[in-house]
């Protein structure tokens, strides 16, 4: 009778010693910083898996271009915004956006990528939004997102 008592207390303190290691908060991941001249940013499909919605950060100069490239599969039915959400279109503007294709070599459904470019047009700072998604589904409304802090200088 002892003995059942004590496996039952060490049972017991094992589910607890359990169940607070589920509750552990999610670690803080840092925002995706290039390597000067931060003027550009690349972030392959792959890293979304893992990080759904991805801060980064970017600088630049007055009249100098920025360029950001996504990676994206259309043939999933998902698509990057096509025009960029600026919070503050007088500091910077978008000038092309475009998607290149993984090469005839490769089969179809092989990722490709969107690449954006954007202008500096006077000092400051401002957030980039980018959202990939199925337009057409409400559910699939920013199912992954990229929010770039952008400073010109």
């Amino acid at each position: 009778m002892k003995r059942a008592k004590w496996y039952l207390v060490l049972m017991l303190v094992s589910v607890l010693l359990f169940v607070g290691a589920c509750g552990s908060p999610e670690p803080i991941i840092p925002p995706i910083v290039p390597e000067p001249p931060h003027s550009s940013i690349s972030i392959p499909i792959g890293e979304f898996s893992n990080r759904p919605h991805i801060d980064a950060v970017m600088s630049a100069l007055v009249g100098q271009e920025l360029t950001v490239t996504l990676g994206s599969n259309p043939t999933t039915g998902l698509q990057w915004s096509e025009f960029a959400d600026i919070s503050d279109e007088t500091i910077i503007r978008q000038v092309d956006h475009v998607f290149v294709g993984p090469g005839i070599d490769l089969p179809p459904g092989t990722p490709g990528e969107e690449v954006w470019t954007f202008k500096g047009l006077k000092k400051g700072t401002t957030t980039i939004l980018l959202e990939y998604s199925r337009p057409w589904n409400e559910k699939d409304i920013g199912l992954w997102a990229v929010i770039i802090t952008t400073t010109i200088e």
